[in-house]
């Protein structure tokens, strides 16, 4: 294959998600050890890829299903498997316990990896770094091109591709802006909301484009739309996608950016007012006060915020989002060392999780892991070390699929470990958060595994210690 048809091949990758395998003829550019990290965190990470596809709803195909439950059994088992008849491939052992990806006349197309907690396809003459600069090479639906058929765990079937004809109106109604309708208006909703859920799979930096183009048409569309039903609609899109740039911009600085994310928010809260959307604005409200928390690290400012939007949420009918907001107060109360105050917000946040039903105006923002998650988190900030790695332990041990947030949940978790002086724990844990970090990138996370890593100083001629430094430092060279 030539060069021209190869580095388009790549460009490929990285904007549409679908990697266009190439016969390879070599495989030295591979790290030393990195098939054996693979072939590691395959075995380790198979649960999490099926529980991502289910719980937000995305395409897995059968094949890639077949393939995972392979790769569960012993690794000694070298009979390939015909993964469909009508594709003619089946994988084979490979090298260093990965699996090869070979075709009806036995040529090897790709390996099957394991990134961010996924499986993914790549071509055995990229290097690991190629990989991950291309976002990964994800592939939730690696055969879709071949006619297999999405499934998820429960048997049904995935929600339905994007409407072609809604999309073609919202062709024509942004070059006839007068003409601007509901159909419009909802799809633009659709495609916000679709692009909200990838949030806590994939790195900011890949979704900010998409994110910033359908921001702008919504705010173009607005001053056109006459006053009534469209116009809300409209005003309501409008403060979904604010508070989401406001997320990513952030989130893809490494939570830098504060001024640019507030500016975000303050949009997302006008939009949210006009449109009489109470529970976009107390959410809006509340990224506020993540800022003043986890950015500024001006908890009095963050609290107040959080209290607001407890107060907002309480008119909105939300239990859950009075309830996430209550976490993020009790945070605040930890870092002020008030420690009564805080464990009497994290116990009104987890009463509102046992009344919340499923009629909540939010009920994804409030689960049993986002509790388990801040109140770790809390007891990190109030000196209690042991209580703060029990509570971490058990949430990451059932937290599957949100990557970002289970990043930052390891980091704690290792911090904990290493205010106790288990120096071997703590790096053992860093590496696991280091993997989700990979791909996903996520400014929280980071901020957390540089801030354990830190603390590990004294502990910096130690070869684990020394070890997580390179994963780490590396890491930083692909942001």
């Amino acid at each position: 294959m030539g060069q021209k048809k190869r580095d388009d091949t790549k460009a490929g990758v990285a904007s549409a998600k679908v990697v266009h395998l190439w016969p390879a003829s070599i495989r030295d550019d591979l790290p030393t050890g990195y098939l054996e990290q693979v072939a590691r965190r395959v075995q380790a990470n198979l649960t999490d890829l099926v529980a991502t596809a289910d719980t937000y709803n995305l395409d897995l195909a059968a094949e890639f299903r077949i393939a995972a439950e392979l790769l569960q059994k012993p690794s000694d088992t070298s009979h390939p498997l015909q993964l469909a008849e009508s594709t003619g491939l089946r994988l084979n052992n490979g090298t260093g316990g990965c699996w090869e990806l070979v075709d009806q006349n036995g040529t090897v197309l790709g390996l099957i990896v394991a990134i961010d907690g996924r499986l993914v396809l790549a071509s055995t003459s990229w290097s690991r770094r190629e990989v991950l600069a291309a976002g990964g090479a994800v592939l939730l639906a690696p055969f879709a091109g071949l006619g297999a058929r999405a499934i998820t765990a429960s048997g049904g079937d995935t929600s339905p591709p994007p409407d072609p004809e809604a999309a073609a109106r919202l062709d024509y109604v942004m070059q006839h802006p007068g003409s601007v309708d509901m159909t419009a208006a909802a799809h633009l909703r659709e495609q916000a909301q679709s692009l909200a859920k990838q949030y806590d799979l994939a790195a900011s930096t890949s979704l900010l484009p998409l994110a910033g183009e359908y921001s702008g048409q919504v705010t173009f569309l607005r001053t056109q739309a006459p006053d009534g039903p469209v116009l809300r609609e409209l005003q309501a899109t409008e403060a979904h996608l604010a508070t989401l740039m406001g997320q990513l911009v952030w989130d893809a600085s490494q939570r830098r950016d504060h001024v640019t994310a507030v500016g975000y928010y303050d949009q997302a809260i006008a939009a949210a007012n006009r449109a009489g959307e109470t529970t976009a604005m107390a959410y809006a409200l509340l990224r506020k006060s993540y800022i003043a928390l986890y950015g500024e690290q001006e908890p009095q400012a963050g609290l107040r915020l959080a209290q607001q939007a407890v107060t907002l949420a309480e008119t909105a009918g939300s239990h859950a989002l009075q309830g996430l907001a209550l976490l993020h107060a009790g945070e605040g109360y930890a870092m002020l060392d008030m420690r009564s105050e805080c464990e009497a917000a994290l116990g009104a946040a987890e009463a509102h999780l046992q009344a919340m039903q499923a009629a909540d105006p939010a009920p994804g923002l409030l689960s049993a892991d986002r509790l388990g998650r801040i109140q770790g988190s809390c007891y990190l900030a109030l000196g209690d070390s042991a209580k703060a790695e029990s509570i971490l332990e058990s949430t990451a041990r059932r937290l599957q699929g949100r990557h970002k947030s289970k990043a930052i949940i390891l980091g704690n978790l290792a911090l904990a470990h290493v205010r106790q002086r288990d120096i071997e724990q703590a790096t053992t844990v860093l590496h696991r958060a280091i993997d989700l970090l990979e791909v996903s990138r996520g400014g929280g996370g980071l901020n957390v595994v540089s801030g354990a890593v830190r603390e590990l100083r004294p502990w910096r001629h130690e070869p684990v210690v020394q070890d997580v430094n390179e994963r780490l430092l590396a890491l930083m060279t692909l942001n």
